[in-house]
């Protein structure tokens, strides 16, 4: 059985790739045959980066920004080559076939999961990291700039970015403010864009289509979880339609940016930005199914899981998890939604709506929300380990203690793996970066279960004894496909001819093989060279050109002697799994 596992972040508690990867350790637990495909989302916020750089090959550049308390901060943009992306994701994008594309995160400097619960107040946060981000983008050449702007703590209408950017913000008298966050709104006279920097053409991910002001829009909607107390709602309102009238003002805007669908997004950030420069609003949700192609998975897999934090009335307006459940009933796949909490009421209306759905929320309505919080993974876990138990021909659970035990040695092992390639980095690999995308896509590369390790141990361990240096890991990669055999340990065999081994590896591969034709009868030429008896005073550069002669009786020898030890690891393998369960 496939299933395909696209879970959004569960917030403040655990990521999208956590949650996938604990939906895969339930899986193997139960039932070692079962293939989990994991497709972490992201609207945009934490994680944006990380996740999308995990498809493509592609530059992760560290650069230093300020925060939204305008505090030094390292974090990460990511640099790919648009002819890398596939045909969906460059549509979408409205993107050409060529250039570079700079990937940005609004939650790596202004995110609000980095804010303590006192520090989370809109009316001192500012957006100008953002714009230090896009400068760095420009800096590094980018012909495109793609920006997350999902989990902000702003609400700032994006006047930090813009004079991050080179836009002045002058007082009554004339004088540049120093700070622009929303506290100092009321000093704001007028504005200064002679010295805006230029940019290429950005695309914004977010997945909330809510205008910038209005009950629907960035303040009413938004501010109150970013730390904005009740009573001062409607006065930091009147704030943002005065600053926004009058920067549109400023700017000679002929039309208004203010009712766009999306312009209210991160505190009104993409507002600010369209005033200024070519800035086109894509679906984050949308943007992740075509940037995996996440329709072609749903379409492979038997058993979909999705689920996030907490699924509302505004997860219906095109957020991930419920994009997933339209793409699976479209393709009448059965799905299990696990969310943290859902909204009262919507339950029934998943239902009706999706009636292939199995829907279940983990909270514990006796703990209070930081509780819930704290102990997310494990229900998660629970809630995983109780759906699968309903899927007929799922196995039982194992002992904990086994299966702890287990987990301990597969935790081992991963960790001496670490180095090789992962399905995350194999673009970053020598030789094995041209075949990333065809890795990418074949999930039995990185599987290790029984069948695929057992595969890599014997062509792995017989590739490593041929006499076929320089070109092993083209070799071995072609192999893997064909056999179905784990990537990363047939990759780490072929260390085993290193150049410390590598000189009596050879001798014994053409011992070995000269042995052997002599068992069959052929009269085969000995090289001199390699003789005991060669008296080296008569070498001649004819005797080493003859080396040459000696790869057939090498690569019988090598082929004889990888093949016996590979069935022997296969062996060993086979006595160690029946002992340890591994």
């Amino acid at each position: 059985m496939r299933i395909l596992a696209a879970f959004d972040k569960f917030k403040d508690s655990f990521s999208a790739q956590t949650a996938c990867e604990l939906l895969e350790r339930v899986a193997y637990e139960r039932d070692p045959s079962l293939e989990v495909k994991s497709c972490p989302l992201t609207d945009g916020g934490e994680g944006f980066v990380e996740i999308l750089a995990s498809r493509f090959e592609s530059r992760i550049v560290p650069i230093s920004v300020r925060d939204a308390y305008c505090e030094e901060k390292d974090v990460s943009i990511c640099l790919v080559d648009i002819a890398n992306l596939n045909e969906e994701a460059r549509t979408l994008l409205d993107l050409p076939n060529s250039g570079k594309l700079a990937i940005l995160e609004m939650a790596s400097v202004c995110g609000l999961s980095d804010l303590p619960k006192d520090r989370r107040n809109p009316w001192k946060t500012s957006s100008v990291g953002v714009g230090d981000m896009l400068l760095h983008a420009r800096k590094a050449q980018a012909d495109f700039i793609l920006l997350g702007i999902g989990g902000s703590s702003t609400n700032d209408a994006g006047l930090g970015a813009l004079c991050s950017l080179g836009l002045k913000v002058l007082d009554g008298d004339g004088k540049t403010l120093n700070s622009v966050c929303p506290e100092f709104w009321q000093s704001v006279a007028d504005f200064d864009s002679q010295g805006l920097a230029s940019l290429p053409p950005i695309r914004i991910a977010c997945d909330v289509s809510n205008p910038l002001l209005g009950s629907d829009g960035a303040t009413k909607q938004y501010a109150r979880q970013k730390g904005l107390p009740e009573n001062d709602l409607d006065r930091m309102e009147h704030e943002m339609q005065r600053l926004s009238g009058m920067i549109e003002s400023s700017l000679c805007q002929t039309e208004s940016k203010k009712t766009v669908h999306g312009s209210g997004a991160a505190g009104g950030l993409g507002f600010g930005l369209s005033l200024v420069y070519d800035v086109r609003l894509i679906g984050g949700a949308e943007l992740l199914c075509s940037w995996f192609e996440i329709e072609k998975e749903i379409a492979r897999a038997d058993l979909v899981f999705t689920g996030e934090g907490r699924f509302d009335r505004t997860s219906f307006s095109g957020k991930g998890p419920f994009k997933i459940l339209k793409m699976a009933q479209h393709a009448h796949k059965p799905s299990v939604m696990i969310c943290g909490t859902v909204e009262d009421g919507l339950s029934a209306e998943i239902s009706e709506s999706f009636p292939r759905v199995s829907c279940k929320s983990i909270s514990n309505p006796d703990w209070d929300l930081r509780q819930n919080i704290r102990s997310g993974p494990s229900l998660f876990l629970d809630a995983c380990h109780s759906a699968l138990s309903t899927i007929s021909g799922v196995g039982p659970v194992e002992c904990p203690v086994v299966r702890d035990a287990r987990f301990k040695r597969i935790r081992r092992l991963k960790r001496f793996l670490r180095p090789l390639p992962r399905r995350s980095n194999v673009h970053r690999y020598p030789v094995l970066k041209w075949f990333s995308e065809t890795a990418y896509r074949r999930s039995y590369l990185w599987s290790f279960k029984g069948r695929e390790i057992k595969s890599a141990l014997f062509f792995g361990i017989w590739i490593s004894m041929l006499p076929i240096v320089g070109i092993q890991m083209v070799v071995v990669f072609f192999l893997a496909l064909l056999v179905r055999a784990n990537l990363p340990i047939i990759v780490a065999l072929q260390w085993i001819s290193n150049p410390l081994t590598m000189g009596p590896i050879y001798f014994a591969d053409y011992k070995i093989g000269m042995n052997l034709i002599e068992l069959l009868g052929i009269d085969y030429p000995r090289n001199k060279l390699l003789s005991q008896n060669y008296d080296w005073t008569h070498f001649s550069y004819k005797e080493l050109i003859r080396l040459i002669d000696t790869f057939p009786p090498m690569f019988a020898g090598g082929s004889l002697l990888g093949i016996s030890l590979g069935v022997l690891a296969v062996f060993l393998y086979k006595i160690l799994s029946r002992f340890y369960k591994i």
